[in-house]
């Protein structure tokens, strides 16, 4: 025989015996080769060189054997398994196929040929997916089945291969019959395999993958319990060193993960990851099946990151299907599952991180899988519905429709390439009724969500009750008949959507990372429901599970800014019922931390800024912070900006932008915000279909904007339209929907409104009926009962006023005494009521209840002028309510009624947070920067309210900063030193005597406050004659002074030097009067104040209270460390003062040696500010500015006025309480004067900062005075104090000196003046000439 070396001697096989023996020499002479080939290439090369030569020297006329071609093509296969070489392959199977045909029917081998010739058309099936090949396998398997004996040994493997033949073709057809007889056949293979045979793990392995194939094609569980009991029992017969050992792990640990996504059986996904891993680390790294490994792993650690979150399983499934891809030739079919599974996994870290760039590449690598998958491929439909879900995603991050259009394409062809009776068609349903449904959202066809509801309804239908993925299409479900609701309004719709929603929530295990996504819709449902039906307890579930959504979610995932968001809705839904202002500052953060989550790109974005503004213009309504207005309105038009012309929410955002818009017309006036607040809700509710839900909300804000649109032009059309657009929002609104009460108020309003303007009492009567109804409609502790009960009482009203029935008026006085008590209504209403009730009340002489009505309207002021406020809507705010406090005292006198270190670290904390609240308060109007700033403000408010509660606590605390009782207002007095509080009041005037051992009132039936209104009118024009202003005096002495100052027993003039003092503190218009210059001087005696008492003002008795308590804390010595000078003899802008430098000369030289002076000529005022440092007097003499619209920006004009202003504001924030100045003498025009009428109870001023700053004691002037008298004023007053010692009582007794100077006639005839001029901000001043009272009675003392 021959050696595979030694050379083929053919004449000696010709001169053979015979042909047979030729035959029979040749077939041997070949399998000799074979058998000693050692398998490598080079050998195999040899061989089939040999093989060959043999085959091409046979003669003609021999029939060579079926054998050596058998052997032959095992040769070509051999070389095929080593180098890939598909010509090799095909050699192997021509010559297969050979051997096959010439082998007898009846020989043994003929099978074994069958079965050979099978398996190579099968191997390059795998390679090339030749449907061709697949057939004709099977058909060699079938007839190799079908020639073998039962009971012959190889029949169980040719089963065997048979069945995956089958089971490959299944799954490359769909054909479920192929798929039945492949697990046929390999229930046969493991029959006919004894237990112990080697080739057993590997038949039972198969089967477990038959059985597998048919419960994902099924659904039936029981095939994948034997699926998973085969496998285990093939991996127990295989050796742990066994080379098959991975592939059957690899199999087991796909079951088992299948079992999980089936159970939800968190245990099988372990053991599916742990059987995955050891399948890989058993694979060698060159292993053509480690790439399918890998992938099996990452797709099971990608599972355990959707049911743990953890963020580590789904980095370390990117990198195991990032392997597998790499690891797959281009052209193999597995890659295009790979490329899927891939996919997937770089989408989920997407929704996980928000990594745009994933998405990207996520939709790539999908696109790939479908374009390497047949059209008719059955894995086609599972690609083309992933990459309809990334396409989805990113239409959801872009807002580009045409990613969602193509992902709607995706999605019906997976659906319809899906079997009916498939078990993942009801995955597929569920993502295209999603998207549907999305494209619903985006573009209001009905038909969409329609339709989604359709696909999910069948999704959910065709979902196992037991299923884990029942739960996420239960939600989708629920969310797609919300939408409807919301669109129909169909109530049942809302409540199929919460019973499939509450299915989710119960079916998702409580550590689910999806659970966080079902609780979030389905508190967005309940509030939904609380919304239509007013139950207040679905309103409190939702924001449960709204706060259980955020909790459940980490921090730095993209979907929490949804959960906040949604959120920051209901507690803001829970304000806006409950009136519980901690709810509203809570929404305003939450919808704040979900703007600032959101890319500035993000098609959500708009929606939640939408949301902040619509939460910060409800905190505007509460408090009456404008800032948050304006921050409300650019959040709104961001919103509307960002909207797509066409987008369905567009008409909300408008709407929700004009409602904005008409707030910040009723706070300033300003008509064009009404006209563009018009224009945006007429769009809002163009943009709305007729049919749709929220149409009679925007209608019914239409109405109210066109009605004040009529009240401010008057045009009676504007009201027509008003009433017709709150008709139709009433008829568009169910009976016992929760907003029918306010729209029934708003048409009650409009209609009232048309009475005035007509006369047509039908209209009234009408009017009244639906205020009627609107009361009955709201809830007894609804916030917006308040608004119900004071337009039905001014309906009232009305009407008693033409028909003077007394039950009107009656009514009309409970309506609002009902609002007083209201405590869930804004304290504003309340006020306004009780003032009105007040009002109604005194005037039917009901004094006790009018009393006690204002003085809870008095309570409710600190309200409504939050601390968090800043000072410009503070003083807005006092503006509204101005003279309340005197018209309950006023009533309370009518009703016969009296008037009435230890702890440091509480201290600090108070002081830090006052300060913080202090050094805010001057944001300017607008700002478009980030809203942070403006939260911060209140949060600081609310732990400012909390510390002081705090501080209350403490010993001796506890009327920390509340109104003084009696005994404490008595301590402002001092023996000799009364303190009068004059109360102004439209129906008495009063004054309260405070002295230091009583409180008593004193009626002045001679002053009334038109008078005073008069007489200040005549001051403030700056006019008045010389006779005029004596007259004046004369007045104010008989109404005023006169009377008190009999009653405190101050009757004669002084002859001595105790003089005794009195502290004047006007209200009201009053504050413009000189009352310390009242008297008749021009006659000799004492009937004037100067004569009788040394004056001093106050802007409270609080602010005196305070003053005299720092004096005592700071234990003052009377040693005046520094005095500071400034003079502005000339000012950019002003007229030149020629005696303020003058003034300061004089000065200088009568200060002693012993008290340090800083002279400042024309500083700027960084300069004046840091002399100011230490310093004990502040005297400065030039010119000041009045700021009337806004008093806290009043000004002391320095050289760099103009760009850098010393106002108010800078003088407060000095803050000098820990060592409190001596004196600030303000020898400027009109220092204590405040030309904004509302503002004057508040001392808001030049002066009063001062005093608020930290100085004792304060010198100015209320009106503009003599440039050349101020030089000798001032000269008298440091003269009195420098002799008294600088002390407290010798700056009031100084100035008291220097105006009786000034009124005994030193220079008090002249009226020659170059005065220190008061310019008005908005105004024009003109020089007039002054006559004696001017010079000497504008100055005044402001301290103690």
């Amino acid at each position: 025989m021959a050696s595979a070396g030694d050379p083929v001697d053919s004449q000696h096989l010709a001169v053979a015996a015979s042909d047979d023996m030729y035959c029979d020499h040749m077939s041997a002479t070949l399998a000799d080769l074979v058998s000693q080939s050692t398998g490598d290439i080079s050998s195999l090369n040899e061989t089939i060189d040999i093989a060959e030569k043999l085959r091409d020297d046979a003669p003609a006329d021999i029939c060579i054997p079926p054998s050596f071609w058998e052997n032959l093509g095992v040769l070509f296969e051999m070389r095929y398994q080593r180098t890939k070489d598909l010509d090799d392959l095909q050699a192997a199977i021509t010559w297969t196929e050979l051997a096959a045909a010439t082998t007898p029917q009846d020989d043994v081998a003929r099978e074994q040929s069958y079965s050979n010739v099978g398996s190579m058309l099968f191997t390059r099936y795998r390679r090339n997916e030749n449907l061709g090949d697949l057939h004709k396998a099977i058909t060699f398997l079938e007839l190799a089945a079908a020639a073998t004996p039962l009971d012959h040994p190889d029949r169980a493997a040719i089963l065997n291969n048979l069945g995956a033949m089958l089971s490959s073709r299944f799954e490359r057809t769909g054909d479920f019959d192929d798929l039945q007889q492949a697990i046929l056949r390999a229930e046969e293979a493991v029959a006919a395999t004894p237990l112990n045979h080697h080739d057993r793990a590997a038949t039972l392995n198969n089967l477990g993958n038959r059985l597998s194939s048919r419960f994902k094609r099924t659904g039936d569980f029981d095939d994948l319990q034997q699926a998973i009991l085969r496998a285990e029992e093939a991996v127990a017969a295989t050796p742990l060193d066994h080379p098959n050992r991975a592939a059957i792990l690899n199999n087991l640990g796909t079951m088992l993960s299948s079992r999980f996504e089936r159970t939800g059986d968190f245990d099988d996904l372990q053991q599916a990851i742990l059987r995955a891993e050891e399948a890989v680390a058993a694979t060698p790294l060159d292993h053509p099946n480690r790439a399918g490994r890998l992938n099996n792993l990452g797709n099971s650690l990608s599972s355990r990151f959707e049911r743990t979150g953890d963020f580590d399983d789904l980095q370390q499934a990117i990198l195991r299907a990032e392997e597998a891809v790499a690891a797959t030739p281009l052209d193999h079919p597995d890659r295009a599952g790979r490329l899927n599974n891939l996919g997937k996994s770089l989408n989920s870290r997407f929704e996980r991180t928000g990594d745009f760039d994933d998405l990207q590449q996520a939709i790539l690598r999908t696109e790939e899988a479908v374009a390497a998958t047949p059209l008719d491929h059955p894995n086609r439909a599972a690609t083309l519905n992933n990459l309809g879900t990334m396409l989805s995603s990113r239409f959801e991050r872009t807002g580009d429709f045409d990613d969602l259009q193509q992902a709607i394409l995706r999605a019906e062809e997976a659906v319809a390439a899906t079997p009916l009776d498939h078990p993942d068609r009801a995955g597929r349903l569920n993502n295209l009724g999603n998207r549907l449904s999305s494209r619903f959202e985006r573009t209001g066809d009905f038909n969409d969500l329609q339709q989604a509801i359709l696909r999910a309804e069948e999704a959910v239908a065709a979902t196992p009750l037991d299923h884990p993925d029942r739960a996420g299409r239960l939600n989708n479900l629920g969310k797609s008949l919300n939408s409807r609701f919301e669109r129909t309004g169909d109530f049942d719709d809302l409540q199929q959507a919460i019973l499939r929603t509450e299915e989710a929530v119960a079916a998702t295990p409580l550590d689910h990372p999806n659970r966080a996504a079902t609780l979030n819709n389905l508190g967005t449902m309940l509030s939904s429901r609380f919304e239509r039906t007013g139950d207040f307890d679905d309103l409190q579930q939702a924001i449960l599970r709204a706060e259980e959504a955020v909790a459940a979610t980490p921090l730095d995932l993209p979907n929490r800014a949804g959960w906040l968001n949604n959120l920051g809705a209901m507690l803001s839904s829970r304000f806006e019922r409950t009136g519980d202002f901690d709810d509203l500052q809570q929404a305003i953060l939450r919808t704040e931390e979900a703007v600032a989550a959101t890319p500035l790109d993000h098609p959500d974005r708009a929606g939640r800024l939408n949301n902040l503004g619509t939460t910060l213009s409800s905190r505007f309504e509460r408090t009456g912070d404008f800032d948050g207005l304006q921050q409300a309105i650019l959040r709104a038009e961001e919103a509307v900006a960002a909207t797509p012309l066409d987008h369905p929410d567009r008409a909300g955002r408008l709407n929700n932008l004009g409602k904005s818009l008409s707030s910040r017309f009723e706070r300033t006036g300003d008509f064009d915000d009404l006209q563009q607040a018009i224009l945006r809700t007429e769009e809002a509710v163009a943009a709305t279909p007729l049919d749709h839900p929220n149409r009679a909300g925007r209608l019914n804000n239409l109405g109210a904007m066109l009605s004040s649109r009529f009240e401010r032009t008057g045009d009676f059309d504007d009201l027509q339209q008003a009433i017709l657009r709150t008709e139709e929002a009433v008829a568009a609104t169910p009976l016992d929907h929760p907003d029918r009460a306010g729209r029934l108020n708003n048409l009650g309003t409009t209609l009232s409104s048309r009475f005035e303007r007509t006369g047509d009492f039908d209209g009234l009567q009408q009017a009244i009926l639906r205020a009627e109804e609107a009361v009955a409609a709201t809830p007894l502790d609804h916030p917006n009962r308040a608004a119900t009960l004071n337009n039905l009482g001014a309906m009232l009203s009305s009407r008693f006023e033409h028909t003077e029935h007394p039950h009107d008026r009656e009514s009309a006085i409970q309506c609002f005494r009902q609002c007083t008590t209201l405590h869930s209504a804004t304290p504003t209403r309340r006020i306004e009521a009780g003032i009105i009730a007040s009002s109604m009340l005194a005037e039917d002489q009901n004094w006790v209840d009018s009393s006690e009505i204002s003085k809870a309207a008095v309570n409710l002021l600190p309200r409504v002028s939050s601390r968090s406020l800043g000072q410009r809507d503070q003083q807005h705010m006092i503006k509204k309510y101005a003279g309340l406090a005197s018209r309950a005292a006023a009533a309370a006198l009518e009703a016969g009624k009296p008037a009435a270190d230890a702890h440091p670290q509480v201290a600090k904390e108070f002081e830090q947070l006052r300060d913080s609240l202090d050094s805010s308060g001057s944001e300017s109007l607008i700002s478009t920067q980030s809203t942070a700033p403006r939260s911060s403000r209140h949060s600081t408010s609310i732990a400012l309210d909390k510390t002081i509660d705090k501080i209350r606590q403490l010993p001796h605390f506890e009327r920390f900063l509340l109104p003084p009782t009696a005994s404490e207002l008595m301590m402002a007095a001092a023996p000799m030193h009364p303190v009068v509080l004059i109360n102004v009041c439209s129906f008495r005037c009063d004054a309260f005597l405070i002295q230091h051992q009583s409180i008593t009132t004193l009626e002045l039936p001679g002053l009334h406050e038109a008078t005073i209104k008069r007489v200040a009118k005549v001051m403030k024009s700056r006019s008045p004659t010389k006779n005029q202003m004596l007259k004046l005096l004369q007045w104010l002495w008989e109404a005023l002074a006169g009377p008190v100052l009999d009653e405190l027993g101050f009757c004669e003039p002084v002859t001595t030097e105790a003089w005794p003092r009195v502290c004047w503190i006007p209200t009201g218009p009053l504050c413009h009067l000189p009352i310390h210059a009242a008297g008749y001087h021009s006659e000799t005696g004492s009937r004037a104040v100067l004569d009788r008492v040394v004056s001093s003002y106050s802007p409270s008795i609080k602010a005196l209270l305070y003053a005299r308590r720092n004096i005592i804390q700071s234990a003052q010595s009377q040693a005046c460390n520094k005095a500071v000078l400034v003079s502005m003899d000339t000012t950019p802008g002003c007229s030149a003062l020629s005696f303020a430098r003058q003034e300061i000369i004089e000065l200088e030289r009568l200060f002693p040696a012993s008290i340090p002076r800083v002279v400042l000529d024309a500083p700027f005022k960084n300069d004046v500010l840091t002399a100011l440092d230490n310093s004990s007097v502040f005297h400065f003499a030039g010119h000041g500015l009045s700021n009337p619209s806004d008093p806290s920006m009043s000004t002391l004009l320095m050289t760099d006025w103009q760009k850098n202003p010393l106002t108010v504001k800078d003088l407060v924030a000095l803050k000098f309480h820990q060592n409190p100045p001596l004196l600030a003498y303000l020898s400027a025009c009109s220092t204590g004067d405040n030309q904004e009428l509302d503002l004057l109870d508040e001392g808001i001023h030049l002066m009063g900062a001062c005093q608020l700053a930290g100085f004792r004691n304060v010198i100015g002037s209320l009106w503009e005075v003599s440039d050349k008298h101020c030089v000798d004023a001032a000269k008298d007053v440091y003269s009195t104090m420098i002799k008294a010692g600088m002390s407290d009582e010798s700056v009031s007794l100084g100035l008291h000196n220097a105006v009786l100077n000034l009124r005994g006639g030193r220079g008090g005839t002249s009226t020659t003046r170059e005065a220190r001029d008061a310019r008005l901000i908005g105004t024009e001043n003109e020089e007039n000439g002054i006559g004696d009272p001017f010079i000497w009675a504008a100055y005044i003392h402001m301290g103690i």
